[in-house]
Order: C-alpha cells, then structure tokens, then sequence
C-alpha cells in the first residue's frame, strides 16, 4: 500500500511537526501526544511569530482513538529546558502510515499504532471529551453552564452551543473519560467554594456573563469558573458557586 505522510492526512495539512514539539505522550484509553505545534500560514488560527519565535505555535493534541494494537517506546532522556523554562522531549521526525498502521518517531522514542484516523485537536481554545464512542471538541468560549453532579461522585455536566449555535449537553465522567474529565476539572481548577446566591431575571446567562458580574462583587481574583444549577421548574432562577484556584 502506498504511503501517505502525515501531512496528507484530513486535518493535518497545515502544520510542521518536524520543528513541533513533544510536551507529553499519555497512553491509556487512547494515545495522546500533546504538542507546541507549528502552524503553517494557510492554518486557519495562524498568526504571525511572537518577538523571538521564528514560528506560529499553538498548543494541539495528536489523538488516536479505539487504539487496537501499538508498540510504544519511550527513550530515557531527560526533558529538553527551553531558554523560558519550559521542557520538551524534541520533534516528531516523521509520522506516516502504511498498510493502516502508523509510525511515529523522534527523540521521545517510537510509536507503530493501528487505530481509527488520528484526529487533531486544539486545546488552547477547546476541551476534547468523549461523547459515547466519540471524541468531541467543545469550544471553551460556547460553554454556557458548569455543574457538578453530586449524585454521582466523579461527573462533570457542562451545557455549551455548538457551531450552529444549537445548545447541547454532556456528562463527562472520570471512570470512563479521565482525560476528557481531567481537562474539564483543569478548566474548572477547583472545587467550588461555599459561596451560594440566588439571581433571577430574562436575557440569556452565559459562561462570561457571570463570570464578569460576580468575580468583581466576590472581590477574588483566583475565580476561574462557576457552577450554575437551577431547577427546572423555577422559571429565571439561578444558583451560582464560584469555583476558584488554589492560588
């Protein structure tokens, strides 16, 4: 079979993982490789380098998912330290497929991986959750409401409006999506606190609308997000909890 280079791939045509690099590599569910990857000037979110960048970087993810075989080797190496402070474990030298089956390698080691098509996610922008069998990327800016479900110890709920603007909904648990699950508790950053209050009112309650009213009335800068619940009998009624970092 012939083969197909990675930038042949749907979803991958406008990026230059030869100068990207590895930030981590987690196996588990499925292979993510988290990248500072390149973007060419044909990327939809290119923009132009930072002072001292020779290139567009944006923080992306590599994921296979229902990975069927792989052969992971990891090299014991040392992180590589950035002049910032940042590390890194080098580039992905080359990423092709033949035969359905993919190979990886760079200073990180080598990975060979059958597996549904690798899709590429944005991560600054987005969370990558899993929606049933499938991987799905919810922008961060259309999230309207989180909450967490009590009932069940482990389950985020988010509401969020998709490309259509159509809202939609999805319980993110730790047993079954821990990636997706810990991203969204790393968007969250921590447990609410004990502050409570009731708002009522029409006009449409979004994610940044709260956030702007009420981290300048709770008078902390550590707010992150908020968990909004409200019964859905109570017409316009709201409750709210900050939900703050440790910092």
């Amino acid at each position: 079979m012939e083969r197909l280079n990675y930038w042949q791939f749907p979803g991958f045509e406008n990026i230059y993982l030869e100068d990207s690099y590895v930030l981590s590599i987690n196996a588990k569910t499925s292979i993510q490789i988290l990248l500072e990857a390149v973007l060419t000037e044909n990327h939809p979110l290119y923009t132009q380098a930072l002072p001292g960048e020779q290139y567009c970087y944006r923080r992306m993810t590599v994921n296979f998912p229902h990975p069927q075989t792989y052969d992971l080797v990891l090299n014991n190496i040392s992180p590589i330290a950035d002049p910032d402070g940042s590390v890194d474990y080098g580039n992905i030298d080359y990423f092709f497929m033949v035969d359905y089956k993919y190979y990886l390698r760079g200073e990180w080691g080598e990975l060979t991986i059958v597996s549904d098509p690798p899709i590429l996610f944005d991560v600054e922008n987005y969370l990558i959750v899993r929606n049933g069998e499938k991987l799905i990327q919810i922008n961060k800016d259309k999230i309207s409401i989180f909450e967490w479900k009590r009932a069940r110890k482990g389950v985020i709920g988010l509401v969020y409006e998709n490309d259509s603007g159509s809202p939609l909904s999805v319980q993110i648990e730790a047993e079954q999506d821990p990636e997706g699950f810990r991203a969204a508790l790393g968007y969250m950053r921590e447990l609410e606190t004990g502050y409570k209050t009731d708002i009522t009112g029409g006009g449409e309650l979004t994610f940044d609308k709260i956030k702007q009213y009420y981290a300048p009335n709770l008078n902390q800068e550590n707010v992150q997000a908020f968990s909004v619940k409200y019964p859905s009998s109570a017409g316009n009624q709201y409750s709210i909890s900050a939900i703050t970092s440790d910092n």
